[in-house]
């Protein structure tokens, strides 16, 4: 039984920012799958094909519906160029990166494989579906960034389409032989530490929807006439939402990343470990994250609300970088029993009306000071 309902979410956005909207209906679907108990789990002796599942448990995730999307026929221009043979490899390095520029249906899955117990309990698979873009923040000789904005249109019982419902989402940073990463330990803690053999290879730092940091790694690209593919060291990074909103039994994800970049879009693959710490293994997971262009499909609110924005959050990022020199960063986790998300993107709904940077700068410092804990 559901415990609310699309209608009555959409009702509510008249006392709720528009942002809030997509993750309550993420979480709604998450929390009305695992009630459902008798499929929610499997332990891993009772069945024989571990990947092939979903006719054994009930899918957690994401079971709205959107608007019909049409793929996009066309090879984007940073994957033509990618494919000149009088290119070195630092500059197919960066044509890769860039080519996750665009605009995309996203299908988010993953999936548990096995457990440490002779009779682990498999958790339900995840499936989660978006309809973003990614647009550059920064593109210099050694670095570029990437920002992920959702957009979203949701498909009520009834037919009724509702939306567009607009978030910042990730974003990610590429450094060309970044001498410094930043690891994370347990309990929202993250330290620097140097990488080595670092020589042609590119860093990439995965930041939250707040643009507090996730976890970082680094790898070399690897080019083809097909494809150009890069695949990370392993790297501890925190739970997502979609474990640590229904899950507390481990501590940290030590995975490894791939991606793969082709002419139609681009896929990123994850193969982790849940580990309790220090170094206590639970199971493995893998994930994959599936990027296809659209060509149908008017992100234009977004890209207006970007527009609105896009200062407010460099100021974010400016006072992130400050606080992320440090050889140690501690976070809490709420602070007056909000989470750090909830008072960033209420500051940038204010900033969106009245474009204060002043005032953008107060509210930025004063709520990481009551966020960063130097007691750790």
């Amino acid at each position: 039984m559901n415990l609310i309902t699309i209608s009555q979410i959409i009702t509510a956005k008249k006392e709720l920012p528009k942002f809030l909207i997509i993750l309550m209906l993420f979480s709604v679907f998450m929390i009305n799958h695992v009630q459902a108990e008798d499929k929610s789990t499997v332990y891993q002796n009772e069945i024989n094909w571990l990947l092939d599942r979903f006719k054994y448990q009930e899918i957690r995730g994401g079971t709205t519906k959107g608007l019909d999307v049409e793929l996009d026929t066309n090879t984007s221009d940073y994957f033509k160029s990618l494919q000149s043979s009088s290119l070195n490899n630092k500059d197919k390095d960066r044509l890769a990166i860039l080519s996750m520029v665009g605009e995309y249906r996203v299908g988010f899955e993953f999936l548990e494989t096995f457990g440490s117990e002779k009779n682990y309990k498999l958790d339900s698979p995840y499936q989660s579906w978006g309809t973003e873009m990614v647009v550059v923040i920064k593109d210099e000789p050694n670095f570029i960034s990437l920002q992920h904005i959702m957009m979203m249109y949701f498909k009520d019982e009834d037919g009724s389409i509702s939306g567009p419902y607009i978030q910042k989402h990730w974003r990610q940073d590429w450094q060309y032989e970044d001498k410094n990463i930043l690891n994370y330990k347990k309990n929202k803690i993250w330290e620097m530490s140097q990488a080595n053999n670092n020589s042609d290879t590119w860093s990439q730092t995965v930041y939250q929807v707040d643009d507090s940091p996730r976890y970082e790694s680094y790898g070399k690209w690897m080019h083809s006439k097909s494809a150009s593919r890069w695949i990370s060291q392993s790297t501890p990074r925190p739970l997502p939402r979609r474990e640590f909103s229904v899950r507390d039994d481990y501590d940290l994800l030590f995975g490894v990343n791939k991606i793969t970049i082709m002419s139609w879009g681009w896929v990123m693959e994850e193969v982790n470990e849940k580990i309790i710490t220090p170094n206590d293994y639970l199971g493995s997971e893998y994930g994959i994250a599936r990027y296809q262009r659209i060509s149908n499909y008017d992100f234009t609110p977004a890209r207006n609300y970007w527009d609105k924005t896009k200062n407010y959050w460099a100021i974010v990022r400016d006072k992130w970088n400050e606080v992320l020199s440090r050889k140690k960063v501690c976070l809490l986790k709420s602070y007056d029993g909000k989470p750090l998300y909830l008072y960033k993107f209420n500051y940038a709904e204010d900033y969106k009306e009245h474009q204060d940077n002043e005032k953008a700068n107060i509210d930025v410092n004063n709520i990481l000071s009551k966020f960063i804990d130097g007691t750790c």
